[in-house]
């Protein structure tokens, strides 16, 4: 095998269905044996496996034919260069039910795009959650770094005030941007774009700060917003298991069926307030576990 793995995720019982139907059907693949995944094939160059984590991880040299083909796109991009210091920011745990909405700014210097690329750095989303934590670590250590964490409890508050996620995460973006630069004074900031560009920039000035601020879709193939993505995702893996090490019960990531029993055995337990500890309750979820948003 050959180059990086490709990892996607895929709901197991939707598109993962599918994909598995496709290539059990396709007589240039056969099945291949991994005692840890759901299922596994192999064919011409590639081998292909789903875990119950909802990971596709897609591997050998014909992973970018077959990524095209089965999966609608290719591999990501080689990191772009980065010929000036920069802030990149990235966020995890809006689109998932449990657990906290967490932003991370990281200060990435000029002609870091190397060492970072070589340590395996990338798009979060194309990443394992075990590697996620240990990349996380490396990037914590070396480099200036914000994290804003807001949990279950909080974010149902704040939600209150703000009654829309995007300005909460414009809020929140802005904050651990002004976090690093008062650390480590930087002209520029990237963000990847999850709304109105407004929403960061009047936080920003609501808080003083004066940048140059870029924002745009799919920015994780910069370095500095990589990095973010990185340490943002491994925060909110971290507190997502601790919530569940707090329940005595598995919080599963996203939305989705996994997510509909684990939240309805809790709204059984302890009725709205077991899930206002864990979980974002604007989400159409309670309104199907309870009958009502609030």
């Amino acid at each position: 095998m050959s180059g990086r793995p490709l990892v996607v995720t895929l709901d197991p019982t939707g598109e993962g269905r599918a994909l598995f139907e496709a290539l059990a059907g396709d007589p240039s693949f056969q099945p291949h044996r991994n005692p840890s995944a759901l299922w596994a094939f192999r064919g011409a160059g590639v081998t292909v496996c789903l875990y119950a984590s909802g990971k596709l991880v897609v591997q050998g040299a014909g992973a970018g034919p077959f990524a095209e083909e089965r999966l609608g796109g290719s591999p990501p991009p080689a990191l772009e260069s980065l010929d000036e210091d920069l802030v990149g920011t990235d966020e995890s745990g809006k689109g998932d039910y449990f657990g906290p909405l967490v932003v991370a700014a990281v200060h990435v210097p000029a002609g870091q795009d190397r060492v970072l690329a070589e340590i395996g750095v990338r798009d979060c989303k194309l990443v394992p959650d075990g590697e996620a934590h240990r990349l996380a670590k490396t990037i914590r250590a070396g480099y200036e770094h914000e994290i804003v964490s807001i949990g279950p409890p909080r974010y149902n508050e704040v939600y209150e005030g703000f009654r829309n996620v995007n300005r909460m995460l414009g809020w929140a973006t802005a904050t651990a941007i002004a976090g690093v630069l008062a650390r480590r004074p930087c002209r520029r900031v990237l963000s990847d774009q999850f709304g109105n560009e407004r929403l960061i920039a009047d936080a920003l000035v609501k808080k003083g700060v004066s940048v140059e601020l870029t924002q745009r879709p799919r920015a994780e193939s910069n370095p500095a917003v990589a990095a973010a993505s990185l340490i943002a995702r491994a925060a909110f893996l971290h507190e997502l298991s601790r919530l569940s090490a707090e329940t005595g019960m598995e919080l599963p990531k996203g939305a989705g069926a996994p997510v509909d029993a684990a939240a309805r055995k809790l709204y059984r337990a302890g009725g709205r307030e077991a899930l206002a500890r864990v979980a974002k309750l604007h989400f159409r979820t309670t309104v199907k576990i309870t009958g009502s948003l609030f």
